[in-house]
């Protein structure tokens, strides 16, 4: 009995530490550089396989705008296991622009509070195979910009794209804007030398490490 608990105990703990983030969305000190650092893996650099489509392409404030993530019909029914998406601003600051929501029923995707804003970024939530998911961006109060959708998106946990853009989204307030003047701002694609381990991994493998010495004192 003592040993069939400690080999609960044991897988238990693997899990953890192999498991932990992936399945449950990216941490918060993800927000700012969208980069998975938790995937040990350098970001793909060819033209990523899904694409973002928008139903508009100017915003004012409090409109709410559809977004639909898909697969390019070029690579067929292609699934994604992983998701991190924000709304950029094309001056390069380190924020996201507006809140998001989800569909009802929805239980692959979840908001996140990033750089402290409420609902400001979406994130997969559970680890499954999804071909398509459509979620919803609500402009803010106030003007912002010229915008765009930025993604990393995660086939699994070594394929993985951080370039992943929508359209640009004019700030309807300013006149004669066009966007074929405007760029997407630079992505992170490579994974720091070392392991990187962040604060919420750090807490995950210290549980795991309690696991294990509680079945190191079981077999003395």
């Amino acid at each position: 009995m003592i040993h069939t608990m400690q080999r609960l105990l044991i897988s238990l703990a693997l899990v953890l530490v192999c498991c932990h983030g992936y399945a449950l969305g990216p941490p918060i000190e993800a927000c700012v550089e969208m980069f998975p650092l938790d995937h040990g893996a350098d970001a793909r650099k060819d033209s990523s396989p899904f694409t973002m489509t928008i139903n508009a392409t100017s915003y004012s404030p409090g409109d709410v705008i559809k977004v639909v993530l898909n697969t390019s019909e070029i690579y067929g029914h292609y699934f994604l296991e992983g998701l991190f998406v924000q709304m950029r601003p094309v001056t390069c600051l380190n924020t996201s622009v507006g809140t998001f929501s989800i569909e009802t029923g929805d239980d692959f995707l979840k908001t996140m509070d990033c750089f402290a804003k409420p609902a400001s970024a979406i994130a997969h939530y559970s680890h499954e195979h999804i071909h398509d998911r459509t979620f919803y961006w609500t402009a803010p109060s106030t003007a912002n910009g010229h915008l765009y959708l930025r993604a990393t998106v995660a086939r699994n946990l070594k394929n993985f794209w951080t370039n992943v853009f929508s359209d640009f989204i004019l700030d309807a307030s300013i006149p004669n804007a066009s966007p074929t003047t405007l760029k997407t701002c630079a992505v992170r694609s490579k994974q720091t030398s070392g392991v990187s381990i962040t604060t919420s991994s750090s807490v995950v493998i210290f549980a795991a490490l309690v696991v294990l010495a509680f079945v190191t004192k079981l077999t003395n």
